[in-house]
């Protein structure tokens, strides 16, 4: 069982709750901020109003009904907490046994107990730069894909890509004025963003060529075979290089259908709107009125233009309701950043029309927008966005860099590895650098990038997780060259009992609680954050301790055993946020 689990039942009973308020409990449970006020505590300010008692009293109480077990040594009641101390042995027992046990589930819940989750993110533009700012989408959704599926969710990864719109008229437009078949061979996106650019500079000072573009977009919904042969084609090009990005990521998709593939149900869903009298007409417009349901000032959810044309929104909401329709999904997320006014529209719109037509459940409340700030220093000098490929190969560059100073300065960690292994250790910690940059802060602050403060071993940073799992596995491999301690399983827990094993055992069981809440609030943040926590306990046992004493081998294999468990924590978190745990720095 695990312990805050056991904690909690041991105080429910004490309240004389029944067991399904249990959760309540441990969702209530805190670290104390002193070690020698206890290892867990529970506030009791919350029960006043309810048990009609002062918050010290019902401490007291509580601790005069809990008795010692083995795993709670001692209680007491310090003003309105109710403390409980740990048994150190038992509980640094428990849980590195867990751990050894269960080293690829250890701290999932299940929360989502195989239910589907649909997870929109991504999605860049076809025949436009992939560039840095689609970094935070991919990263977030991809993190919270992985942390869901561990918590127990089927997960259907989905890039709704945007392939449609007069934008891929300006392509097809610039591609007839300029297209060369040599350079779009040679250099695929790369050219059709060039394209892209040039038209929509021409653009600016000739409007006629926005009208052409319109013209072409026309024709490309119209289904002219010429002008949907080029769009076919100019699609798969992309696509082709969003795949390299994200092979280089070692991110997947399970569906890349964009804007395109639900064109043809957008209508069909407009009419299902009207027919049910939850859209009408607005000078033109076909519109749906959702300020009554947001209780806020809002405009209206537009459906249809004046001149005809569907919307973005109405889009969205044929897209969510083939998303119910195929995969009956239990929760449908989109990581998509500063558009909560128009995602609150759709849904809104969305609920109208499951009461109005009288759907099982609203599923549009399980509908919600994953929204994210903005970085900011990371662009040209021109103000122009930088390519994220570009962005890629500057950290591994930069990280190669910094990786060969510290070296001629004597601070070396690996031994001598051949340039395939140097260049994939830079890649490797490169991208450590801007993944974790991108989850060290809580998602909707806005953020500065800095080259110097992402890429150092030491700090809040990816690189010294990373450098802290390399320190880990060289303890691992000077015990095996010493060949005299092959066995941490063998250790006895029971003797991790100083302030600073215990430390890092707390810390460990911390691991489950961090996952719970990265995913209920939606938050990668909250586990880079514990693996910081983490690390920064792991390293000041390490700068307190030997663990490896000939003179005391059975501490040194619990010791080891200490560190084996942290190395299997921290690798499994890493994973999680697409970090690769390195062996060597």
């Amino acid at each position: 069982m695990q312990i805050s689990s056991h904690i909690a039942q041991v105080v429910c009973r004490a309240l004389d709750w029944p067991a399904g308020r249990c959760a309540e409990v441990e969702a209530g449970l805190a670290v104390p901020p002193d070690p020698s006020l206890g290892d867990a505590s529970f506030p009791c300010f919350p029960l006043a109003k309810e048990r009609r008692m002062a918050p010290n009293q019902i401490a007291a109480d509580l601790a005069a009904r809990i008795a010692t077990d083995q795993i709670i040594a001692r209680v007491e009641a310090k003003g309105p907490y109710l403390n409980l101390f740990l048994d150190r042995p038992r509980v640094a027992t428990q849980v590195l046994d867990e751990i050894r046990r269960n080293p690829d589930t250890f701290g999932s819940r299940d929360l989502g107990r195989g239910q589907t989750m649909v997870l929109d993110f991504s999605a860049p533009n076809i025949a436009k730069p992939f560039h840095f700012g689609h970094l935070r989408s991919t990263n977030l959704g991809a993190d919270l894909a992985r942390i869901f599926t561990f918590q127990g969710w089927r997960v259907i990864r989905k890039n709704y890509i945007g392939d449609w719109g007069t934008q891929f008229g300006l392509v097809i437009w610039a591609w007839q004025q300029w297209g060369e078949e040599a350079a779009l061979e040679a250099r695929a996106i790369d050219y059709l963003v060039e394209l892209y650019v040039r038209a929509n500079r021409a653009s600016e000072s000739d409007p006629a060529v926005r009208e052409n573009a319109r013209q072409l977009f026309l024709r490309l919904e119209q289904g002219d075979a010429e002008i949907v042969r080029l769009w076919e084609r100019f699609r798969a090009l992309s696509l082709e290089g969003f795949h390299r990005t994200y092979d280089r990521l070692g991110i997947e998709f399970d569906s890349y259908d964009g804007e395109s593939a639900v064109n043809s149900k957008v209508q069909p869903v407009i009419a299902r709107f009207l027919k049910a009298g939850v859209a009408h007409e607005s000078q033109g417009a076909i519109v749906v009125d959702v300020a009554d349901v947001l209780g806020r000032e809002i405009a209206p959810c537009m459906l249809q233009k004046s001149d005809g044309a569907s919307t973005y929104a109405a889009r969205d909401c044929a897209e969510a309701i083939d998303r119910h329709e195929r995969y009956g999904f239990a929760a449908n997320l989109y990581v998509v950043s500063r558009q909560e006014d128009h995602f609150a529209q759709v849904f809104a719109a969305l609920g109208k029309l499951a009461v109005a037509e009288g759907w099982p459940e609203n599923w549009p409340a399980l509908c919600e927008n994953v929204s994210f700030g903005y970085v900011r220093g990371m662009s040209t000098r021109k103000g122009e966005a930088v390519w994220l490929e570009a962005v890629l190969d500057e950290a591994r560059d930069r990280a190669a860099r910094y990786r060969e100073e510290r070296a001629a300065t004597g601070n070396r960690a690996a031994p001598d590895l051949s340039g395939e292994e140097q260049v994939a250790i830079s890649e490797a910690v490169g991208q450590a650098a801007l993944l974790y940059f991108d989850v060290s802060s809580r998602r909707m602050t806005d953020v500065t990038f800095d080259w110097d403060t992402v890429l150092q071993f030491e700090g809040n940073t990816g690189p010294y997780l990373q450098y802290s799992h390399a320190r880990m596995s060289g303890i691992f491999r000077k015990s095996a060259e010493a060949g005299w301690l092959k066995t941490p399983e063998a250790g006895d827990s029971g003797l991790l009992v100083a302030d600073e094993e215990w430390a890092v055992v707390q810390e460990l069981r911390g691991f489950g609680p961090a996952l719970t809440r990265a995913a209920i609030q939606r938050e990668p943040f909250e586990l880079a954050h514990y693996l910081y926590e983490l690390c920064s306990v792991f390293n000041g046992f390490y700068n307190r301790h030997v663990v490896l004493d000939e003179s005391d081998p059975a501490r040194s294999r619990a010791r080891l055993a200490l560190v084996s468990a942290v190395r299997t924590v921290l690798a499994c978190g890493l994973r999680l946020l697409g970090i690769q745990p390195l062996e060597f720095m």
